[in-house]
């Protein structure tokens, strides 16, 4: 619980402050199977989703891997963080998602199970989204201006 109100005063800074020089995040499309209600909450604008077809302000990117074990350790935080978000009056404003990088349906289906996951998670079997984002280690959290992409 401490850590997640360590992480919490950072969210809401990266949230009011542009980032200065950074590269856009990468609008692949996202292939994973998602509930009628995730569905809903990503309010995708077409049939393909990808970050720009998201209705949000912000979206909040977890990049993991089920075989992290430090993206295996920090689940219930970014649960938590997801819950407390969306409770808030930043729930309107933010939308979280998950890509699990390398890993498989079946990987991701088994993560999200095992974590109670509860935000859309989506699987990058060949690495797109991995190598798009420069091959960045897991965990790895963004938050991306949609509008501003």
């Amino acid at each position: 619980m401490q850590r997640l109100l360590a992480i919490l005063p950072l969210f809401f800074l990266l949230i009011v402050t542009p980032a200065q020089g950074a590269p856009p995040f990468p609008d692949l499309p996202l292939t994973g199977t998602l509930t009628p209600e995730q569905t809903a909450y990503l309010s995708p604008s077409g049939t393909a989703i990808s970050p720009s077809s998201v209705k949000a302000e912000y979206l909040f990117v977890e990049v993991f891997s089920m075989y992290c074990p430090i993206c295996q350790r920090d689940a219930p935080s970014v649960n938590a963080l997801y819950k407390k978000v969306v409770a808030s009056a930043l729930g309107k404003r933010v939308r979280f998602l998950g890509i699990g990088v390398g890993n498989t349906p079946f990987e991701v289906d088994f993560y999200r199970k095992k974590f109670e996951v509860p935000f859309p998670l989506f699987e990058d079997p060949s690495y797109a989204y991995h190598e798009a984002l420069g091959e960045v280690g897991t965990p790895a959290f963004y938050l991306v201006d949609v509008k501003g992409a």
